[in-house]
């Protein structure tokens, strides 16, 4: 396969990559070659829904990234999962399906990014969906690949949970992607199908395998993009211990995601001068927005135990339940297996002046797994709250010139103050509902941050010193029009042709949700842009 020839080659079989596979092959007489460094996706734990917790940290299919030492947060490393196996994240996240607020993709648009508003997308994301539940309507899909449903049974501390935010005058949103202000509480939808996960390779990659105009290549190593001329050419690659080039005849498309695709960038000598100065590389396009504006979504927990064993969890009580479960799942794909543990979420402004939610709430029906093993153990509950517009702003550098060496990321949690009081109310809404009478009654003892943890400044002491990320991180390659940015709205690279990003790195802002569905959106895009077709009518579903 040495210096082999294609049309496109796209660096990263993730999200963003497996949909571009699809759509950029679907013309035979195109030659696309999708690259991965890790695995197939054969593993039985990538497909059952239940199994999401022995992925997220796995070292085989995750790349083991963590942060730098965080400065607001004494100096802790926080682990950042980022799948490193066919389907990328999309093998080994949590499958929540949320596109984020309406506001976030015209907020974009504002932001010299014509085309990208949401009455633009909203056909993108459409035409990917395959939607189980909402087949009438005008905001969802039916004949798309990804299916999309609700979890069909669920556990039965969810409705005495939403009557809980009910009573404290919280809304219901029924459909969190089906309007244009989506706030309130309700169970979520999922990507999950007849109880196995639904991810970009069993989407996108696998109902395309067989064509002869795609080549698909796992464990192979791109350490840099080739370029001549102020053009990318190919890629260098090391594929069974042989270093070797890739060439395309068209373009080159980066879905390596926030961390992967700014470290390729800056390897290829695309980025800072000053910073490749320090790693010891050639500077070949000076372009100082390359691994900055890396922001995610940091979050604080509210977490009880109980002996009530109607949580998911491991314990004498729940033995019977969970030994069912495994029959019933290997004869039916239903049950507790099929889902993936967390159900129910909301949205709230928490402070007024807000022009769309600023928290999410993620309801645990599970107690919180010990270190180094990935299931509940005993029973309990919990409620996340995820600050979902962050103004703390961080990066990604290299560590040295070496491709095998992990690049550093600085992803400055907290760094501006201002990210601490969105968490501190969101933790207090938290206790408040599970302090209501409908969630008493599990009398449940808190155990994070614990009874005697109550001040804000005690609080804001707990949250710096547990914090973590929802791993939903973003804008590393920022879309737009001034220098800062690295694409413009086109995702081609500043200054270089033949050279594309399409991946949740070129969001300008992180969506105020979870990241898969809008890359999913941003990976539809930017097929028709790279086939040069015209895009589709805005919807305007109001």
């Amino acid at each position: 396969m040495s210096n082999k020839t294609f049309d496109y080659i796209i660096v990263g079989s993730g999200t963003a990559g497996t949909v571009l596979a699809n759509r950029l092959s679907s013309d035979p007489s195109i030659q696309v070659c999708l690259i991965e460094a890790g695995p197939g996706d054969k593993t039985p734990l990538v497909h059952i829904p239940s199994f999401v917790g022995t992925l997220m940290f796995h070292k085989t299919y995750g790349w083991n990234y963590k942060t730098t030492p965080q400065s607001a947060l004494g100096g802790r490393e926080i682990l950042l999962p980022r799948g490193k196996i066919l389907g990328g994240c999309s093998s080994t996240n949590g499958m929540a399906y949320f596109r984020g607020h309406p506001k976030d993709f015209d907020e974009w648009e504002s932001m010299g990014n014509p085309g990208w508003s949401y009455r633009d997308v909203l056909p993108y994301f459409i035409r990917s969906e395959n939607n189980v539940d909402y087949r009438q309507s005008p905001y969802h899909g039916t004949d798309g690949e990804m299916h999309i449903s609700h979890v069909r049974k669920y556990n039965p501390m969810i409705t005495p949970f939403l009557e809980a935010t009910s009573s404290l005058g919280y809304p219901r949103c029924e459909d969190f992607n089906g309007c244009m202000d989506p706030v309130g509480f309700d169970v979520r939808q999922n990507a999950i199908h007849e109880g196995r996960r639904v991810s970009g390779v069993t989407a996108f990659l696998k109902p395309v395998i067989k064509r002869p105009n795609l080549t698909v290549v796992t464990e192979c190593l791109v350490n840099r993009v080739l370029l001549e001329n102020n053009r990318a050419t190919g890629i260098d690659i090391e594929l069974a211990g042989l270093r070797q080039n890739f060439i395309a005849r068209r373009e080159v498309v980066l879905c390596g995601g926030t961390y992967g695709s700014p470290a390729l960038l800056l390897h290829s000598g695309i980025g800072d001068s000053n910073e490749l100065a320090k790693a010891g590389i050639k500077t070949e396009i000076n372009l100082p927005g390359v691994g900055k504006n890396l922001h995610d979504h940091p979050s604080a927990v509210v977490q009880r135990v109980c002996s009530n064993s109607e949580s998911y969890g491991i314990s004498w009580k729940a033995l019977p339940r969970n030994a069912l479960s495994v029959f019933q799942y290997l004869l039916t794909r239903k049950g507790q297996l099929a889902g993936n543990l967390f159900e129910v979420t909301g949205f709230l402004h928490t402070t007024e002046g807000l022009d769309r939610p600023d928290v999410q709430f993620v309801f645990m029906p599970a107690n919180r797994p010990k270190p180094g093993f990935p299931f509940p153990v005993g029973h309990g509950y919990g409620i996340n709250s995820v600050l979902l517009r962050p103004k703390s702003r961080g990066s990604v550098t290299l560590a040295s010139s070496d491709p095998h060496q992990a690049p550093l990321i600085d992803t400055n949690f907290l760094g501006d103050d201002a990210d601490l009081e969105p968490l501190l109310r969101g933790m207090r809404i938290a206790r408040k509902i599970l302090d209501t009478p409908q969630m008493n009654k599990y009398q449940g003892k808190e155990t994070l941050p614990g009874v005697n943890v109550d001040s804000d400044e005690e609080l804001k002491a707990f949250i710096k010193a547990n914090m973590t990320s929802v791993h939903h991180p973003g804008g590393t390659c920022r879309m737009g029009d001034n220098e800062e940015c690295v694409v413009d709205s086109q995702l081609r690279v500043r200054g270089i042709e033949g050279l594309r990003v399409a991946d949740a790195s070129v969001f300008p802002r992180m969506v105020s949700g979870n990241s898969n569905a809008p890359t999913v959106m941003v990976a539809e895009k930017a097929a028709d842009m790279i086939l040069g077709k015209t895009p589709p009518a805005p919807i305007d579903p109001g």
